[in-house]
Order: C-alpha cells, then structure tokens, then sequence
C-alpha cells in the first residue's frame, strides 16, 4: 500500500510540474492542480473497472490520495501567497494599447495570430481598439477595449437606468435551484401564486426567471405556445 500511495503522490507532482511546463493554455478552465487531478484520477479509476485482476483498493488508494492531495495544495495556495504563484501562476498582459508583448507571447508560449484573433472573437475591428489583452490563470484571454470602442452604455450618455438585477433562472425544465432561489428569497407558494396571476403553469415552463424586485418572467414550452 505504501508503494501505491508514494507512486500516487510522484505522479501528481510530475504531472503537475509538466503540465505548468506546457504552458497554460493546456489547463482550459480548470485551475492546473485540479486538471492534473481530475486527469489522474479517470486514468486510474478505470482501471480497476477495465481489468479485473487489479485490486480495487489499487483504484480507490490513488483516487482518495489525490483527492486529499489536491485539497490541501488548494488550502496551502490560499494561505501562501508565493505558492499560489507558482502553483497557479499570474495574469500575464499580451498585448496593451494596440502593442503586442512580444516576450510575454514568448513566455506564454502563444502565437501573435491568437492574440489578433481573440480581439477579433471581442467585436472588435482593429487590434489599436484593444486597451489590454490578458492572459487568465485559467486559459482564457481576456480583451478589454477602449472606451472610444465600447458600446455606448447608459451612464455613459447620462441616462439614468432601472436597475432589477440580473433575471435568475430560478426554475429549468421542472427542476428548481435552491441557490437561486435563496438568492432571490423566492418561496415555492409564492412563485407559484405569481404564475397562477399568469395564468400559467410551472409544468408549462421551459424555466422560470427572478430578478431582484421579485418580477417573474416564464419561458413556455415550443408545444405549450401552440
């Protein structure tokens, strides 16, 4: 077992080490711990399944081991700022006032092409419309525009704006979000009350949206339109 358990424990800190060597873009949206967690542990828990002459507690040891590993990397990340940067790396900027960061694309092991092409992905016309091009811990590049090519926004133009709060979906397809119904304090008597002054029914409802004043909006079904 304690071949098995030390074996684990290697693995996830070479992947881990290679993995950040590869460059963030191999992460997506997963934080590089919890990729390289989440890659081990369907790799090994199929195993067991796919051939029986393994033990199943061969699976389950190196599952819970990674588990707890990514657990408390998470924990240490959080309380150790330093860690946190090397385990999670930092924002890098590619790309600011129209000018590309020819060395950070070069560290980030990212092409001038992709770059160009996230500005174009964020409406914008010309790479001079990009204030600042971020590449997220994550994966994901950021563009944020000038002002002078942003769209014109209510307070932008002086207007004074209503504001509801985002619309939650706190009903989809018959099936309620607690979490967005705490959000918006809806109780399940009086959303249905709201609907009955509708006169619609919740099994009619493709979902069920609340915004923060408590106004209810419902989606129908394409066949309950009809």
């Amino acid at each position: 077992m304690t071949v098995i358990f030390m074996r684990t424990l290697i693995l996830y800190i070479a992947l881990t080490a290679v993995m950040r060597l590869m460059g963030k873009r191999q992460i997506g949206e997963l934080q590089l711990p919890e990729f390289v967690a989440a890659v081990m542990i369907s790799q090994i828990a199929s195993l067991p399944v796919a051939d029986r002459d393994i033990p199943l507690l061969h699976g389950v040891i190196p599952v819970l081991t990674l588990g707890s590993a990514e657990v408390m990397v998470a924990f240490a990340c959080k309380k150790i700022p330093r860690l946190r940067r090397h385990v999670y790396g930092e924002p890098l900027v590619l790309m600011e006032d129209g000018e590309i960061c020819e060395k950070t694309l070069e560290k980030a092991r990212i092409s001038a092409d992709e770059v160009l092409a996230a500005v174009r992905s964020a409406g914008l016309a010309s790479p001079e419309d990009a204030e600042c091009v971020i590449l997220e811990q994550t994966g994901k590049i950021t563009v944020l525009a000038r002002k002078s090519a942003s769209p014109l926004t209510f307070e932008a133009a002086g207007i004074p704006a209503e504001e509801n709060g985002a619309e939650l979906p706190v009903m989809s397809e018959g099936a309620a979000n607690r979490s967005f119904a705490e959000a918006r304090r809806v109780r399940g008597d009086l959303l249905g009350a709201e609907l009955k002054k509708q006169g619609i029914k919740a099994e009619d409802c493709l979902y069920i949206t609340v915004d923060r004043r408590g106004n209810v909006k419902a989606a129908l079904k394409k066949e309950r339109k009809q």
